[in-house]
């Protein structure tokens, strides 16, 4: 007999056996089947009336669930239950570790999806080992598709609620386009990123453009050799020397956080790219590692996210931010993007990357802190912050840099403007400013990706 991952009596715990040292190779597709067994009844209830599901988050950042068809009580002992993961693809998509917890959930009996209850275990996690894939990976499986097909069908006639089907019964049904679950709103109708949408825009057609403020946002910006930047003080003098940051889209410096610390009982390590592993159990509140940000990035009416990177997980990415009126205020993404607009001067900036509850065991889970100019969350870029020295001629330094330029900020006290021309294709700024009037809503946890042809179409997808 298989061994089995036994879910402890707090229903929060687990105790993974050595014989499951692990989940699979890359592209490994149903292939592994994990045992799990637990008690049948928890705190006075019958856990054999809920749904027994796998939430996990695969080594590339990606979360997906899998709903158990096998639920039931251990004919050897009716005080346990049992059901059974067969691992797909996409939790083996990638080489690395696979972040899991099993999730209970009763739902109402009424067809409307609604969950009385709900229990959670902490994270595990199983290694995933490198394979050889020869063709693209399919992702099978699609987060709380079933659900939602269910829901669907039921509501339509087809699917008799009274009825019972079994997994393969159910993909049977599926159709072979699936709507995604996570849509968004686009000029009044639904749009689930399956489709091009044309924006009437044309590519590498470089013009003349501007910028000006004490924070320069220039990610349409692709050509430098022309680029003139001039520095002003309050007075609107011209400013000839000055400490100038420079960043990507990521505007934190990839050592914002210390290299390695242990606190709490848990052990924060920061890679060069600025990601940010979290390992242990907590033994006290508010385990944190944290770092400075400048406080010349957040301009006046200039509107930010911060992004963790991740859809499920214990830890956070926090700004503390002080306001000349000796005000505060604190921006979290857990699982989540969380955006934000400056209405006042800011003074100060403290990021941490967190873990706040007493006792909680996060194992080997992976943050990638963001904070970027805009309304939502874009894919992580490694932190690409880099000081040079300007001198009050054109901006040759940045033709110099190694990596694409997105912002500029000066650090030397007493600039008050900064004002830049510089060739530029506009093309990604009328895709934002595209996105900003048109989009009316996000879902949360949800990416926007945009993919231009470099003719006149865009494509918008959900990440």
């Amino acid at each position: 007999m298989s061994d089995f991952i036994v879910i402890n009596d707090d229903l929060r715990t687990m105790d993974i056996p050595d014989s499951t040292a692990l989940l699979g190779v890359e592209s490994d597709d149903d292939v592994n089947v994990i045992q799990f067994k637990m008690p049948k009844v928890y705190k006075g209830f019958d856990l054999s009336t809920f749904e027994a599901r796998v939430n996990y988050m695969n080594a590339g950042g990606e979360g997906d669930l899998y709903i158990a068809d096998d639920l039931s009580v251990d004919p050897e002992d009716n005080t346990k239950m049992t059901f059974s993961w067969l691992v797909g693809r996409n939790a083996c998509k990638y080489k690395g570790r696979t972040q899991f917890i099993v999730c209970m959930k009763l739902f109402a009996n009424d067809n409307s999806g609604t969950v009385l209850k709900e229990f959670n275990t902490t994270v595990y996690s199983l290694p995933v080992l490198e394979g050889l894939e020869t063709s693209d990976a399919v992702v099978q499986e699609n987060p709380d598709i079933i659900e939602y097909i269910l829901r669907c069908m039921r509501e339509s006639g087809v699917i008799d609620p009274d009825d019972y089907y079994t997994k393969a019964q159910i993909n049977s049904m599926i159709p072979s386009r699936l709507p995604n679950p996570q849509k968004l709103t686009l000029n009044g109708y639904e749009y689930d990123g399956t489709a091009p949408v044309s924006l009437n825009i044309s590519g590498n057609n470089p013009m003349l453009a501007t910028a000006s403020g004490k924070m320069l946002h220039v990610v349409d910006a692709i050509e430098y050799n022309n680029a003139l930047l001039v520095l002003k003080d309050s007075n609107n003098d011209t400013i000839t020397q000055a400490t100038i940051a420079v960043t990507g889209k990521n505007m934190l410096k990839a050592d914002t956080f210390e290299s390695s610390v242990t606190t709490k009982g848990v052990t924060f390590d920061t890679q060069a790219d600025g990601s940010v592993i979290c390992s242990g159990t907590s033994n006290d509140t508010f385990a944190a590692t944290t770092g400075t940000v400048d406080k010349q990035i957040f301009e006046i009416g200039r509107t930010y996210t911060l992004s963790s990177g991740k859809v499920l997980g214990f830890a956070y990415v926090q700004l503390l931010l002080t306001f000349a009126d000796s005000t505060m205020q604190a921006v979290i993404s857990k699982n989540a993007p969380a955006t934000f607009t400056i209405s006042k001067a800011v003074t100060s900036c403290v990021a941490s990357v967190m873990v706040a509850e007493l006792g909680v065991t996060v194992d080997n889970e992976v943050l990638y802190p963001q904070l970027e100019v805009g309304t939502y969350a874009t894919l992580f870029e490694a932190c690409d912050y880099e000081e040079v020295t300007y001198d009050g001629t054109q901006a040759q330094m940045l033709v110099q840099l190694e990596h694409s330029v997105s912002n500029i900020w000066a650090l030397t006290d007493g600039v008050a403007n900064m004002l830049m021309s510089y060739d530029a294709d506009l093309t990604e700024r009328k895709i934002a400013e595209y996105v900003a009037e048109n989009i009316v809503s996000l879902p949360s946890g949800a990416r926007l990706v945009a993919i231009f042809d470099g003719v006149d179409t865009v494509t918008l997808g959900l990440e």
